[in-house]
C-alpha cells in the first residue's frame, strides 16, 4: 500500500502490479491487507499474553482471514483519495504466490484478538496520512 499511497501524492508516476495470470478473480495476486491500528492491537495482545506466561514463546498469524486483489485494493484507494492511481502490469515475480490470506483463529481463541477495520477505512486512514505527509517524516518540523 505505500508505493500505491506515493502513487495518489505524485512522488511516484505509476503503480507496478506484479502478474495478471493468477487463478483468482480478476488475475491480479490476493492479499489479507490489515489496518496497522488492528496490527499494533494484536500486538499488543501478543506481549500481554507472554507476560502472562511462564516462560517459552507463542507464535500467531495476525489477519483479517479475507483476500483483495492488488486491483481491489488500488480501487478502493482511488476511492478513498478521489485520486486516480496509474498502473502498469508487470510479470510475476519468482516466488509470489497467487494468494496469501492470514488464518489468525489462534490469535483470536488465545487472546480474543480480530481486526475490526476493513478496506475502506484502512485506504481512507493511509490516505488522510500520506496526504498529511507527502514524503513521509521527512518533512515534519524539526524541534
Amino acid at each position: 500500500m505505500p508505493f500505491v499511497q506515493q502513487v495518489a501524492v505524485g512522488r511516484r508516476e505509476c503503480l507496478s502490479v506484479f502478474g495478471n495470470d493468477y487463478n483468482t478473480p480478476d488475475g491480479a495476486g490476493v492479499r489479507d491487507y490489515i489496518h496497522v491500528d488492528d496490527l499494533a492491537e494484536g500486538h499488543i495482545c501478543a506481549l500481554k499474553k507472554i507476560l502472562s506466561m511462564e516462560g517459552g514463546c507463542i507464535t500467531h498469524n495476525l489477519g483479517s482471514g479475507h483476500g483483495f486483489s492488488v486491483l481491489d485494493m488500488l480501487k478502493a484507494f482511488e476511492e478513498a483519495s478521489g485520486k486516480p492511481i496509474p498502473y502498469k502490469m508487470g510479470d510475476r515475480r519468482p516466488g509470489d504466490l497467487a494468494t496469501v490470506i492470514a488464518n489468525a483463529a489462534k490469535a483470536k481463541a488465545d487472546f480474543g484478538w480480530e481486526t475490526k477495520r476493513g478496506l475502506e477505512e484502512m485506504c481512507k486512514s493511509a490516505w488522510n496520512w500520506q496526504s498529511k505527509n507527502p514524503y513521509g517524516y521527512e518533512d515534519a518540523p524539526k524541534d
